[in-house]
C-alpha cells in the first residue's frame, strides 16, 4: 500500500497560482479553477496504468502493522442516519455530509486510514444535479401525484468521493451435476384425446469451468443505504487517474470503514453468482442441476478507488428519502415516495384483466 501523506477527510482547498484565491476542481473544465480571477491550471487526466495490491501478502499482516501505513483521522457517526464522516482535527463543529443533522464532536474516535490508490474525477457539475433528479423522478409513476405537480425541494447537493473496493481474481471451479434433456410423451385422457406432456431425463455429468475476473466493485462505506451503495456500479475505470489531492479541492472525501479483508467476501459472492451461470452452460441441455462446486481462488488482487457521487435528500411526509447522482454519468440512484392508491388501482387493473382473458378464451 501507498504511505498517505495527508488525511483525505475533509473539503480540500488549494490556492490559485495567480492570484493566491481558494481554486476548486472544476467537473465541467477538468481543471482547478480559481473561484475569484477565474484562471485555471490543467491536471495530469492521463488514465493509469494500474498496479493492484497482493491480497495474501497485505492479508497476513497484523493490524498494527497496517495501521502504520496510514494517518490519523478523526472520525465520528451521525446519530439520525448512521453516517460516519470524518473530520480533521481542528474542527470545532460540523453537520453530517449525508443528512444535514448536526454531528456530537464529543463522541469523534480517532482511527488510522490508508491513502487511495487511484481516483475518477467528477465530470457532472452540481448545477445539472437539480435538473437531472427532477428529471428521474418525473418518470417514476407512484410517484404521489402533489409530488409530480411541482419541483420537490431536495437539500443542498454534496459532492463526495467514496470510498470503493475492487478486486481480481483467477478462478478454477471443479463441479458435478446433471443435465436434463426433455422429450415430448403422447398419450390419451379419459376421453379419448391426444395429450403432450414434455418429461425431462437427467444425466450426471462433471467439469472444470476457469474464470478471470477483473475489478468487481465492492462498497467501503455503509455511510449510504446498501440498496443505493449496491447500485452504483457503472463505472468508467479505464479513465481513473493516480489519486492526487488536487481532484478532492471543492469536494468531501468519505473514509472506508469496511476492511478489505471484508470486502472480499462480498466480491467472491459477484464471482459465484457468475460462475453458476457459467456452469450451467458448461453442462448444456434444456436444464441444468449444480449438486456441488468447488471454486479456487488465485492471483486475488485488490486496490482502493475514490468514486465520485453527489448526494442529497428531501422530505416528504416527514420520512427522508435519500437519493444519488453518480458524477460521472449523471445515474441517479435512490428512493422516493410511493402512492399506496397507485398500486391498488395497478393491481386491481391487472386482475380485470385476466379475469376478461379467462372469459374470453375460457
Amino acid at each position: 500500500m501507498n504511505e498517505i501523506k495527508q488525511p483525505v477527510t475533509d473539503v480540500l482547498q488549494t490556492k490559485c497560482r495567480t492570484c493566491g484565491g481558494m481554486a476548486e476542481f472544476s467537473p465541467k473544465d477538468q481543471t482547478l479553477k480559481c473561484l475569484y480571477c477565474g484562471s485555471s491550471t490543467e491536471l495530469d487526466l492521463t488514465p493509469a496504468k494500474v498496479k493492484e495490491n497482493d491480497f495474501e501478502y497485505w492479508a497476513a499482516r497484523s493490524d498494527e502493522d497496517l495501521a502504520s501505513e496510514g494517518i490519523e483521522a478523526t472520525e465520528v457517526r451521525c446519530k439520525q442516519c448512521g453516517a460516519v464522516t470524518t473530520l480533521p482535527p481542528e474542527r470545532a463543529s460540523s453537520n453530517c455530509a449525508f443528512c444535514g443533522t448536526p454531528l456530537i464532536l464529543n463522541e469523534a474516535v480517532i482511527n488510522r486510514f490508508w491513502q487511495p490508490n487511484y481516483i475518477l474525477p467528477f465530470k457532472v457539475d452540481k448545477r445539472e444535479c437539480d435538473g437531472i433528479f427532477q428529471k428521474w423522478l418525473g418518470k417514476k409513476w407512484f410517484l404521489p401525484s402533489q409530488l409530480k405537480k411541482g419541483n420537490v425541494q431536495t437539500e443542498r447537493f454534496k459532492g463526495i468521493y467514496m470510498p470503493f473496493w475492487t478486486y481480481d481474481a483467477d478462478t478454477s471451479t471443479n463441479y458435478r451435476g446433471e443435465r436434463g434433456i426433455n422429450r415430448t410423451v403422447t398419450s390419451r385422457n379419459a376421453k379419448g384425446e391426444e395429450v403432450k406432456r414434455t418429461v425431462t431425463d437427467w444425466y450426471n455429468v462433471s467439469g472444470r469451468v476457469n474464470l478471470h475476473f477483473d475489478d468487481i466493485v465492492v462498497p467501503a462505506s455503509d455511510s449510504l443505504p446498501p440498496k443505493i451503495m449496491n447500485r452504483l456500479t457503472n463505472w468508467d475505470q479505464m479513465n481513473c487517474v493516480p489519486y492526487r489531492q488536487e481532484f478532492l479541492a471543492g469536494f468531501m472525501t468519505n473514509i472506508y470503514n469496511i476492511d478489505f479483508r471484508d470486502g472480499v467476501h462480498v466480491a467472491k459472492e459477484k464471482m459465484e453468482q457468475v460462475i453458476e451461470d457459467n456452469i450451467k452452460s458448461d453442462i448444456g441441455g434444456d436444464k441444468q442441476r449444480i449438486r456441488s462446486k468447488d471454486v479456487f481462488y488465485q492471483n486475488l488482487m485488490f486496490k482502493l478507488l475514490l468514486l465520485p457521487i453527489w448526494v442529497s435528500a428531501f422530505r416528504y411526509n416527514g420520512k427522508l428519502y435519500q437519493f444519488v447522482v453518480n458524477g460521472r454519468t449523471g445515474q441517479v440512484t435512490g428512493e422516493y415516495p410511493k402512492d399506496t392508491m397507485k398500486i391498488i388501482m395497478l393491481v386491481a387493473a391487472i386482475i380485470t384483466l385476466i379475469a376478461a382473458l379467462m372469459l374470453i378464451f375460457g
